[in-house]
């Protein structure tokens, strides 16, 4: 590292603060947003706290090229920001902004050392910051979008488990209530939860509802079938309710044949019928 880069380094440390502070000034009113000018003191400083040592991760990485300071702090920063929910591209923003203010301090140096400086220098800096920028920016887009697929699986799991629910409504009644798209269920072990609940409850029947399935297919039926099907080993009756006239049309239109099942056009009606029976 020549003279010049050490006293860009050192300038660059002197003025961490004040560039924090800068960037701290920048901010606005931003709903929904970690940035946002009014937050708390205590969310202030906290930025503050991690402006300041990502400006020295960037200062080491003008220094010696290196940018091992950015892996783990970006990972860090970026599962924070993601769980908090803050959207991705107010980050991206916030760190334009930042990079300008580091920029321009550059400048500054610059125009305080004209005499001593060589434009390859200027270049060198110019190119080791900007990527350096880039790279943080390129790894916090990429841990940002693994911690939202993991949250989108993990609700998707958990919206799974609970939109399949048998509801025991009696000694031996149960309901299983149906939302969305059949085809959702058919991944995830759809069809053996159904059996391992409706057999720890000690059903007799099982109603499955079709009031939130908005539309229906071959493929949607099979998987229905498969249940009425394993339901019948296990010495269960079904009774499905909630058949509008648009998916008892494609029903018709698909050959689907609901004759051998019991069916009711309400819930209320079959559980009503049902409880009165038994």
């Amino acid at each position: 590292m020549n003279k010049m880069t050490q006293e860009l380094h050192a300038f660059l440390l002197q003025h961490v603060n004040e560039m924090a502070q800068e960037w701290l000034d920048s901010r606005e009113i931003e709903e929904h947003s970690v940035y946002t000018a009014d937050a708390s003191l205590e969310v202030t400083e906290y930025l503050r706290e991690q402006n300041q040592y990502f400006t020295r991760a960037m200062v080491q990485a003008l220094k010696d090229g290196s940018f091992k300071n950015l892996n783990g702090w970006v990972q860090k920063i970026t599962t924070k920001r993601a769980c908090l929910g803050n959207p991705l591209y107010l980050s991206i923003r916030h760190f334009k902004t930042f990079r300008s203010i580091f920029l321009n301090k550059v400048e500054a140096f610059v125009s305080l050392h004209q005499s001593s400086i060589i434009q390859r220098d200027i270049l060198l800096w110019n190119r080791t910051l900007n990527e350096a920028f880039d790279r943080m920016i390129e790894l916090f887009t990429m841990y940002y979008g693994q911690v939202a697929e993991a949250q989108a699986y993990a609700q998707k799991m958990l919206i799974s488990e609970l939109s399949t629910p048998v509801i025991s409504i009696s000694d031996t009644v149960g309901v299983l209530p149906l939302i969305g798209q059949i085809d959702d269920y058919k991944s995830n072990d759809f069809v053996e939860r159904i059996m391992v609940q409706a057999k720890d409850l000690e059903l007799s029947c099982l109603i499955i509802d079709l009031s939130g399935v908005p539309s229906i297919d071959t493929m949607m039926t099979n998987e229905l079938f498969q249940v009425v099907n394993m339901l019948e080993l296990l010495g269960i009756d079904t009774t499905i309710t909630g058949i509008r006239p648009e998916i008892a049309l494609t029903a018709v239109q698909l050959g689907i044949d609901f004759s051998k099942i019991r069916t009711y056009g309400k819930l209320k009606n079959a559980v009503s019928n049902l409880l009165h029976v038994r």
